[in-house]
């Protein structure tokens, strides 16, 4: 018996193109799966990327906020220095102008005294701190007022009157004085500053200040202060 040829065509593109629809339909069905499962989830890509660009937005406000906040600081910075500056120079011609005020009225009192017995007396008298506890610098101006001006010479008492632990007490401005004290002794025409030192007890609260002049050839002449009057 006589055998039959059997032909076959063989076409490898078809199955080439089997297996990419295959391996297509798998990875369709993997990503419909992830979304799936995305939404499951509740993720939102588009509510994520506008969270994302919140978020950049943002961060780049705060900075600029930043930015500006420190231009503000440096601002006031420089304007609270000048205000202290402007500050400084109105105190400094403040207490220049009453310098000028006060020996304005100091040469006003030599040249033109006021009515009253003749002889010498005192045109100022301050006590100031002196820059350590219980210690004054004082400075006493006198002037003489008579018709005829000659020179005058003559010395000066000061007495502190005060209270001390509730009891009294009179101090000598001579007996106070730390060491190499000045002298109050005087010898002008026109007008002569007497300047000192002076260091309280411990305790002592002054309440006035008695002056006596002792001109040589005449009679004493007192006058007294209150503390309030000649601190500064």
């Amino acid at each position: 018996m006589a055998k039959k040829l059997v032909v076959r065509h063989h076409q490898p593109i078809r199955l080439w193109l089997g297996a990419g629809f295959t391996v297509a339909a798998i990875i369709v069905v993997i990503l419909l799966a992830y979304f799936y499962g995305e939404s499951r989830a509740g993720y939102d890509r588009m509510a994520a990327a506008r969270l994302q660009d919140s978020i950049e937005t943002l961060t780049q406000k705060n900075s600029q906020l930043q930015e500006q906040i420190v231009v503000l600081q440096r601002e006031r910075e420089v304007d609270q220095a000048a205000h202290a500056q402007v500050q400084q120079s109105l105190e400094a011609q403040q207490t220049k102008m009453l310098s000028l005020q006060e020996e304005l009225a100091f040469y006003k009192g030599i040249v033109s005294p006021v009515e009253g017995e003749e002889g010498i007396r005192v045109q100022n008298l301050k006590f100031t701190s002196g820059g350590a506890p219980r210690l004054y610098h004082y400075r006493l101006v006198l002037i003489q007022v008579r018709t005829k001006e000659f020179k005058v010479t003559g010395s000066v008492e000061i007495k502190i009157y005060g209270a001390e632990q509730g009891k009294p007490v009179i101090l000598d401005a001579r007996s106070i004085a730390p060491k190499n004290a000045a002298t109050l002794n005087f010898a002008f025409q026109y007008f002569e500053n007497l300047e000192g030192d002076a260091i309280f007890p411990e305790g002592f609260t002054p309440g006035r200040v008695e002056v006596t002049i002792m001109e040589s050839g005449h009679a004493s002449v007192q006058q007294n202060f209150t503390w309030q009057s000649i601190i500064g």
